[in-house]
């Protein structure tokens, strides 16, 4: 109830600052999953695919070699981890702010249960961590069938609800822009006409 009553009370301005350290996540993402590349020779990582066949990971796996392997494991999935909880957090609370500002908010009761949707895609992205971590330690055995299976699930639900998530961020920025700006424009005609 506690952690609810806080994601209530954001204002624009933490959103503005959890928008940065959300970009500055994204880049230290990015950045680690270009360093894995750069050690393993070109080779891409799993996490970034909208699933992976069992045939498509044992190759990869294989592909990334010792160093790779090891970049993957040590750097890149501990930042994705994190970056996991920066993007939860953001798309949570941005989601919360606009929810709250909805004119039809009773109405649209349903609406507030949309905050989770960021926090279950951060959990479908741990679990694909820890998969991931597995094979990875694992290696040179054949991944897990059930595990590559539930690993895909994840990273497809995590993929779906993190970009329903930005596009639901998006929509609302748009709809309350458009209400304020809506609301500028009848204010200063209403002003014109009092002083006509």
């Amino acid at each position: 109830m506690h952690i609810t009553r806080r994601i209530q009370a954001v204002k624009l301005r933490h959103i503005g600052g959890l928008l940065v350290i959300f970009l500055l996540g994204m880049a230290a993402m990015r950045q680690a999953a270009w360093y894995v590349s750069q050690v393993s020779g070109g080779v891409a990582i799993l996490d970034l695919n909208f699933g992976n066949s069992a045939a498509h990971m044992n190759h990869t796996l294989a592909a990334l070699g010792e160093a790779g392997r090891s970049a993957y494991l040590h750097v890149f999935l501990p930042l994705d981890a994190c970056y996991a909880v920066i993007y939860a957090v953001f798309y949570a609370c941005t989601l919360a702010f606009f929810v709250r500002r909805l004119p039809l908010r009773r109405k649209l009761s349903w609406a507030r249960w949309i905050v989770v949707l960021p926090v279950v895609a951060a959990a479908c992205d741990w679990w694909e961590n820890v998969a991931f971590a597995f094979m990875l330690s694992q290696f040179p055995a054949l991944a897990n069938p059930a595990l590559v299976a539930s690993t895909t699930v994840a990273t497809r639900a995590k993929f779906i609800l993190v970009y329903l998530s930005l596009l639901l961020v998006v929509g609302f920025a748009v709809y309350h822009m458009a209400r304020w700006i809506s609301t500028q424009y009848s204010s200063s005609n209403d002003d014109e006409r009092h002083h006509s």
